[in-house]
């Protein structure tokens, strides 16, 4: 019931047609976008003042959504895999244009990302599943924003380590979050050999085809015991 409310809402924001710059903020769960005039304020910066304390109006920036956000208003998607993106935004009837960002072209793209950015365009970032940035592209476009001062929101969404751990029973007063493992069987030992040596739970990420694999070189560094 309220995902059916919700898609209607969205739909109707969509047929909208203003000069108006985009905001999102939590409701209910979901990540809802807001528009604003930008004649609210003609002399702010990036973030212009808030016209409800749970509001926040974003003029320009990096917007990194996990899709179970729900839905995206922005100048541009960047994608992982504009395929998969797509039929997403087809089911929502969201007609903004994408770009591929993947981890083959990602360094060919900062360039036109960051000038996209500077000249104030909201730029949405998503990746296949998940968080962009956590075993994802979007780490480095991140450090980029940072480090040119362009605001970064993170809009939260899935991610497939906290919601293992958060049901495997493990210790979560500490952990590690090692990710995918080297493809080299040396480098691989490496780590896993580190991994053995902490106590604090240890977090992999392992590709279906390779979990026979890991199970056996993980056994001989960790051991029965972990």
């Amino acid at each position: 019931m309220i995902q059916s409310l919700f898609d209607g809402w969205l739909k109707r924001q969509l047929r909208k047609s203003s000069v108006a710059v985009h905001a999102a903020r939590k409701l209910k769960g979901w990540a809802r976008v807001s528009h604003a005039s930008v004649m609210d304020d003609p002399t702010a910066g990036n973030v212009a003042a808030p016209r409800s304390k749970n509001e926040t109006i974003i003029r320009s920036g990096l917007l990194g959504f996990g899709w179970a956000s729900g839905q995206i208003l922005a100048d541009v998607i960047l994608s992982e895999d504009t395929r998969h993106s797509g039929m997403l935004l087809h089911y929502y009837s969201i007609k903004t244009a994408l770009l591929s960002y993947h981890k083959y072209n990602e360094s060919q793209r900062e360039e036109t990302v960051l000038k996209r950015l500077k000249q104030g365009e909201i730029i949405a970032l998503v990746s296949d599943a998940g968080m962009p940035g956590i075993s994802d592209p979007g780490t480095e476009l991140a450090k980029i924003c940072v480090d040119e001062n362009i605001p970064v929101i993170p809009i939260p969404g899935p991610s497939a380590f906290l919601t293992a751990l958060s049901a495997s029973g493990l210790s979560t007063d500490e952990f590690t979050f090692v990710g995918f493992l080297p493809k080299h069987a040396s480098s691989r030992k490496e780590r896993l050999m580190t991994s053995a040596s902490e106590k604090p739970t240890q977090i992999f990420y392992v590709p279906p085809h390779k979990l026979s694999l890991f199970l056996e070189e993980s056994s001989l560094n960790f051991g029965d015991s972990r």
